[in-house]
C-alpha cells in the first residue's frame, strides 16, 4: 500500500508540475468571464441553455421508464428546477485553499426545458447490451471435452480472458449453435477450462466464443436517431439497461447527456447525477484531477459520502453527498464558453431577440471581453461605448446611437452567431422603442479601428 500511494503521489506531483503553465494561462482568461457576486446582471446576464428531455421507453406495455402522464412530467420540470436551483445556490467550498478567490453564490447558468418528447425504442432504451464476439482469433477451437464433468478445454489462456468477461457462451455444434451458462472457470497450466450448467452428453463441440457486454451509455446513438444530430439544444436523454438497475449517466458532448434507470435510484440520487453530468455537458471535468487552480490537489471519490474540509469536496463535479459548490474560475470557464463559442451561444436564448433585455450605455463605457446580447445597445447622448472583443447580438437586435453618441469597433466583429443576421447601427435623435426618428443634426458616429467591423448584418 506504501508503494501505491506513493506511486500516486509521484504522479500527482508529475501532472501538476506539468500544467502549472497552463493553469496559470488558462486562469487569466477566464478572470473576466467570472460573475463574481458584487458584478451587476446588465453586464454579466444570465445565459440560458435550451433543454428538451427525451424518455426513451423499452416498449408500450412496459415501459421500464418514466410515463406520458402529467405525474411524471412533473417529475422532468422539477428536475429541471432542481438544477437551476443548484446552480444559482451554490455555497462555499468544504475544502478551503489559499488561492480560493470569494465564493459565487449564482453561477448565472440556467436551463430551460423547451419540450419533453417521449419514444417507444427498445434498442435506444437499452444502454448495456451483449454482443457476439465473433473475429480475429474468436471463436477459439474447443481442443477436448469432458461431457461426464460438463467441460470444455481451451489449450490456451487467451481463450481464459474472453470467458472471464461473460456468464454465458456461444457454443458452435454439427447440429448449429447453442448457448450455454457458465458455471466455473479455471486454468490448468496454459489451458483454459470451462465448466458448464448444462449437460453436453448430446452435443458434439466445434469451437465457442462469448457475449460481450458493450455500454452504449455514453455513445451517440440516440441523439443522432431521435433528434437528427440537433445542435441548437442540449437533449437529455431518460433510458435504461437490461444488465443493472442502478442510475448511471454519461455526458460526452456538449449537445446530449444520458441518464439510465432514473426511476429506480430515487429522485434525490437521480437530480444530483443529473446535475452533475449536465455540468460535464458544459465543459467541467471531474474534480479528483483539478482542471482549474482555485480547485483542491486531491479530492476523493466516495459516492454519497459526507463531505469535509480535508479529502472529499463538495464541489458538484465531485463524487460526493453534497454536490452544492463550483468554483469561481469553474464558473468563469463555463460562462466563457457561453459567450464566446458560436456552437455554444446556437444552444441558448441569446439567440432569442428579447427587447426587454435592452443595454442602455449612460455614460462612457469599455467592453473588453467578449459578450452576447440578447435584446439591442442604446448609446445615450453625449456618451460611447467602445466595443473591444467580439459581440454578438441576436436576430432582430440593434444598436442605437443617439446624437452626439459614439460608437468604436476597435479591432473586434460586432456579428451574430446564430445563423442569422441582426440589424445593425441606427442613428437617432433619441431612443423610443416604437417610434425612432432620425436626427438632422449632430448625428452619431460609428469609428472601425484596425480590423474591427460588423458582420451578418441585413442589408
Amino acid at each position: 500500500m506504501k508503494l501505491k500511494s506513493l506511486i500516486q503521489t509521484l504522479l500527482i506531483s508529475l501532472f501538476l508540475a506539468s500544467s502549472t503553465g497552463s493553469f496559470a494561462q488558462r486562469s487569466a482568461d477566464i478572470l473576466p468571464f467570472i460573475p463574481f457576486n458584487n458584478e451587476s446582471y446588465e453586464n454579466f446576464p444570465l445565459i440560458t441553455i435550451k433543454v428538451i428531455a427525451h424518455v426513451v421507453q423499452r416498449n408500450p406495455t412496459y415501459p421500464e421508464n418514466f410515463k406520458n402522464n402529467e405525474q411524471d412530467q412533473k417529475t422532468i420540470r422539477d428536475l429541471i428546477e432542481h438544477c437551476n436551483r443548484t446552480y444559482s445556490k451554490l455555497t462555499n467550498p468544504s475544502i478551503k485553499i489559499a488561492t480560493n478567490p470569494k465564493s459565487i453564490v449564482d453561477s448565472r447558468i440556467r436551463f430551460r426545458l423547451d419540450d419533453i418528447i417521449f419514444h417507444v425504442d427498445s434498442s435506444g432504451w437499452d444502454r448495456n447490451k451483449f454482443r457476439i464476439v465473433n473475429g480475429g482469433k474468436w471463436p477459439y477451437a474447443i481442443d477436448s471435452i469432458s461431457k461426464e464433468n460438463k467441460e470444455l478445454f481451451f489449450f490456451n489462456l487467451n481463450a481464459y480472458r474472453g470467458f472471464n468477461l461473460s456468464d454465458s457462451l456461444v457454443v458452435s455444434t454439427s447440429n448449429g449453435p447453442v448457448i450455454l451458462h457458465k458455471k466455473d472457470l479455471q486454468k490448468w497450466g496454459k489451458t483454459t477450462v470451462v465448466t458448464v450448467k448444462e449437460p453436453i452428453d448430446e452435443l458434439e463441440p466445434i469451437n465457442a466464443t462469448y457475449f460481450r457486454r458493450v455500454d452504449y451509455n455514453c455513445t451517440s446513438d440516440n441523439w443522432k436517431k431521435l433528434t437528427d444530430s440537433d445542435d441548437r439544444h442540449l437533449h437529455l436523454f431518460f433510458t435504461g439497461a437490461s444488465s443493472k438497475r442502478i442510475q448511471f449517466g454519461c455526458a460526452p458532448s456538449p449537445y446530449f447527456l444520458n441518464v439510465s434507470n432514473y426511476i429506480f435510484g430515487g429522485q434525490w440520487a437521480g437530480n444530483q447525477l443529473t446535475a452533475h453530468e449536465i455540468g460535464h455537458t458544459l465543459g467541467l471535468g471531474h474534480t479528483n484531477y483539478p482542471q482549474f487552480e482555485d480547485l483542491p490537489r486531491k479530492d476523493k471519490f466516495c459516492s454519497g459520502c459526507p463531505c469535509n474540509d480535508k479529502t472529499i469536496s463538495n464541489n458538484i463535479m465531485g463524487y460526493n453527498g453534497c454536490r452544492n459548490y463550483l468554483s469561481p474560475l469553474q464558473i468563469g470557464s463555463v460562462y466563457k464558453n457561453y459567450s464566446t463559442k458560436e456552437k455554444r451561444i446556437r444552444m441558448t436564448t441569446a439567440c432569442d431577440y428579447d427587447p426587454t433585455q435592452t443595454s442602455f450605455i449612460s455614460n462612457n463605457q469599455k467592453w473588453d471581453r467578449e459578450r452576447t446580447i440578447q435584446g439591442d445597445i442604446v448609446v445615450k447622448r453625449k456618451h460611447s461605448l467602445a466595443i473591444n472583443q467580439n459581440l454578438y447580438l441576436a436576430k432582430g437586435a440593434s444598436i442605437y446611437l443617439e446624437k452626439k453618441a459614439h460608437l468604436i469597433i476597435n479591432n473586434c466583429v460586432v456579428s451574430n452567431a446564430c445563423g442569422s443576421e441582426w440589424n445593425g447601427a441606427v442613428l437617432c435623435r433619441k431612443f423610443k422603442q416604437k417610434r425612432i426618428k432620425p436626427p438632422r443634426f449632430n448625428k452619431g458616429t460609428i469609428e472601425f479601428l484596425a480590423e474591427g467591423r460588423f458582420e451578418k448584418v441585413i442589408e
